[in-house]
């Protein structure tokens, strides 16, 4: 506060009139009571002075640095009753997305500073304080920008191949049940920008459409050979077969383990070991090559029970007596 204590100046009408010759008109003008408020601090001046706002507070030792502000101007008439407002610029700083800024200004509101600043707020900008609250001198405040992004892209689900044994196939063959169809997967990110810098990121997974797995069936079940029957005597060429005998066949449905060890499928015939010994390659007319791979407690003698795929197929086939021939 630069007002100074002692400056003030009284004089009596009496005393004008006697200094001056009494002219009481022109020393009444030029006797002028001035109120300075200075950063807060109010005074009040009384003295003769006709020139400027300026001249006067210089005239009582109060000097103006050139960043505050005078109101009315300096280069205004003193008028008599008038109040003069000495004003300190607000020291300000401001955090704008991570760089400081100094500022100095006599603007009242966060709002009009950052006008006079040329500071545009988008609306992805956050002010710490309203941008109507009132600046105080040394205040401090932020402006961050927060930025979301959003990005989505469609990933492919791979289907599964799934391969079944089955005795209806031979083996060696396979055959397409199900085609495989490829699943469909949307994944959408979200990252959050804070000044440009990346402050956190959320991923979401949204199945748009499942995989449906690739079912491969796998034959398992002997090749048969179809030996070319002769015209009459309904037998493979006899260059082919080493004897032929009359026997029962009866069928049984395909399901667990020969004797022999390996699956009880089509082309495999229970036996009785005495009569064909197990490993034994027969053929029986309407069905082809057989081996004898199985042995059965009801199986005796002159009796061969082949494997069928079904239990459909086995009733159907039934009780008959057959020639079959015993292959080279």
């Amino acid at each position: 506060m630069r007002l100074p204590k002692s400056k003030a100046v009284y004089a009596t009408a009496a005393a004008a009139l006697t200094l001056l010759g009494g002219a009481a008109t022109t020393y009444g003008a030029a006797f002028k009571t001035v109120t300075v408020q200075d950063s807060g601090q109010r005074k009040t001046l009384r003295g003769f002075c006709t020139g400027t706002v300026g001249q006067f507070l210089e005239k009582y030792g109060i000097h103006v640095n050139e960043r505050e502000r005078v109101s009315p101007a300096l280069d205004s008439p003193v008028r008599d009753d008038m109040t003069v407002e000495i004003e300190d610029p607000k020291s300000i700083t401001i955090n704008d997305q991570g760089h400081l800024v100094n500022i100095s200004t006599f603007d009242t509101s966060v709002g009009q500073l950052l006008k006079d600043e040329g500071i545009t707020l988008t609306d992805s900008d956050h002010v710490s304080v309203p941008v109507s609250s009132e600046l105080s001198n040394g205040e401090f405040f932020s402006i961050h920008s927060t930025l979301q992004k959003v990005s989505t892209e469609t990933q492919e689900i791979p289907y599964q191949t799934i391969r079944r044994r089955t005795s209806e196939l031979t083996s060696g063959n396979e055959q397409v049940v199900t085609h495989g169809v490829t699943g469909l997967l949307k994944v959408k990110t979200t990252s959050v920008y804070r000044d440009g810098h990346k402050v956190s990121q959320s991923i979401t997974k949204q199945v748009v459409r499942n995989p449906v797995d690739s079912v491969v069936e796998v034959g398992t079940a002997p090749e048969v050979h179809h030996y070319t029957l002769a015209s009459r005597s309904d037998s493979p060429a006899s260059s082919l077969f080493k004897s032929s005998m009359t026997v029962l066949a009866t069928a049984y449905c395909a399901g667990g383990t020969t004797a022999s060890g390996i699956p009880a499928q089509p082309g495999v015939i229970a036996v009785d070991p005495s009569v064909i010994p197990l490993g034994t390659k027969v053929y029986v007319p309407g069905v082809g090559e057989l081996v004898a791979a199985d042995t059965g407690g009801a199986i005796v003698g002159n009796h061969i029970d082949i494997c069928m795929s079904s239990e459909a197929a086995a009733e159907s086939w039934g009780e008959r007596t057959i020639t079959i021939y015993i292959l080279s």
